[in-house]
């Protein structure tokens, strides 16, 4: 690597770590405001604010933001948003009715570490203060009514799709029927990455394009987000190979692309995917944003271990 771009890469690093920390902190304030039990607390913050975690698509709504122009002060709180909306959909797929996952973040499942019902309680906080947030957030940018309006209904939109692939996913796992791999990954996935890179479209200062702006991301976003879960899926697959009992793995029985197209035709739609990210950025680049920052945290994402 050429020594200029080494340099770029240890900044981007630097930038990614602090604006982790910036986000972590936020969200830890919200919950010590939350007047709630010290209990549900430490299971709120276990599931959110405690592990390891790439956070990319809080990190993801914040360069798109800058790239956007977007005043700091309402893109922060659209990040911790974004945040807590994936961390509340990570306590509930994690249950034993649903995916009965073993591991999170590194750390036993919330409902492993606490039980099932404070895993639900922390995933109900967790959905309402994403809401409160991101409407926190669009207040402050100063945008009109309707387009706060317009926000909180792609925010619904993206919980009802959200909603639509666990149950997808679920009633593939258990054979009741068939299901597209791709279409459960795009939901599952790809619809949270695409709100985090719309979002601070709709937080644009009026005059900017962002409808179409919007329109470009969201495109961008679902085209990383299904990217990002089909080499999940490869890596699962990866770990499972060495595991004592791949009846408890991750991919036991789940249906995904690699279990139906296999690891070669996986690898290949992951760069395809990926490509296909990038070039939706057009739009932005014929309207004079530069893309750089917004390309660049698409393939740090994919260099870098989930």
């Amino acid at each position: 690597m050429p020594l200029s771009n080494a340099n770029q890469a240890a900044s981007d690093l630097a930038r990614f770590k602090a604006m982790r920390s910036e986000v972590r902190q936020l969200l830890d304030e919200e919950i010590g405001r939350s007047g709630l039990p010290t209990p549900i607390q430490e299971a709120i913050r276990y599931g959110s604010t405690e592990p390891q975690a790439s956070r990319w698509r809080a990190l993801l709504v914040l360069e798109v933001g800058r790239a956007l122009g977007v005043q700091s002060q309402s893109l922060l709180g659209a990040a911790v948003s974004v945040e807590a909306l994936h961390c509340a959909t990570l306590c509930i797929d994690d249950l034993p009715s649903m995916d009965d996952a073993l591991n999170r973040r590194g750390l036993p499942a919330m409902h492993r570490r606490f039980n099932e019902a404070m895993a639900i309680q922390a995933s109900l906080w967790l959905l309402g203060a994403s809401r409160t947030l991101l409407a926190n957030a669009a207040a402050a940018s100063g945008i009109p009514a309707e387009t706060i309006a317009g926000l909180s209904a792609l925010q619904q939109r993206t919980e009802n799709e959200l909603q639509l692939g666990q149950f997808m996913d679920l009633m593939g796992s258990l054979g009741k029927t068939e299901v597209d791999v791709e279409r459960v990954a795009r939901l599952k996935c790809g619809r949270m990455f695409a709100l985090a890179a719309q979002v601070p479209a709709w937080l644009c200062a009026p005059g900017k394009n962002t409808t179409d702006f919007a329109r470009a991301l969201n495109e961008f976003g679902e085209e990383l987000g299904l990217a990002y879960q089909i080499r999940d899926d490869l890596q699962d697959v990866e770990e499972d190979d060495t595991s004592p009992n791949w009846s408890l793995t991750e991919s036991a029985g789940r249906p995904t692309s690699v279990a139906k197209h296999g690891r070669s035709q996986a690898e290949s739609r992951v760069g395809q995917c990926l490509e296909s990210a990038i070039a939706s950025l057009a739009p932005l680049g014929a309207a004079g944003i530069d893309c750089r920052p917004i390309e660049q945290i698409a393939r740090v994402i994919f260099q870098r271990e989930r």
